[in-house]
């Protein structure tokens, strides 16, 4: 299985690929790229100075529930491309859904 370490993507192939964020996407359309503002939810940096602790950001106060909603677009959307490129292979422009507008 892929992981990624220090912004590079590693396979089991021994492929490596450098990104410049610590994410990677997939949108509607099954597109895949990096990403680059962790802007829904994320690790603030700085400290809370009076907790001592890092902050959650939650920017849009998404409830745990919104959240594995989230989730669950999100990995359809990768089981989707995942099925395409079984029915489709890499190289055919099919494997992509294109937006109908919807």
């Amino acid at each position: 299985m892929a992981e990624i370490k220090r912004r590079t993507i590693l396979f089991s192939t021994g492929k490596q690929i450098r990104i410049y964020g610590n994410s990677v996407g997939i949108g509607k359309t099954l597109e895949v790229g990096e990403v680059y503002m962790p802007n829904i939810f994320s690790l603030n940096n700085e400290t809370n100075q009076e907790e001592k602790s890092r902050i959650v950001q939650n920017a849009h106060r998404l409830t745990a529930e919104e959240f594995m909603e989230l989730a669950d677009l999100m990995m359809q959307y990768w089981l989707q491309l995942k099925d395409n490129i079984r029915k489709f292979g890499v190289e055919n422009p099919k494997v992509f859904i294109r937006d109908s507008g919807k």
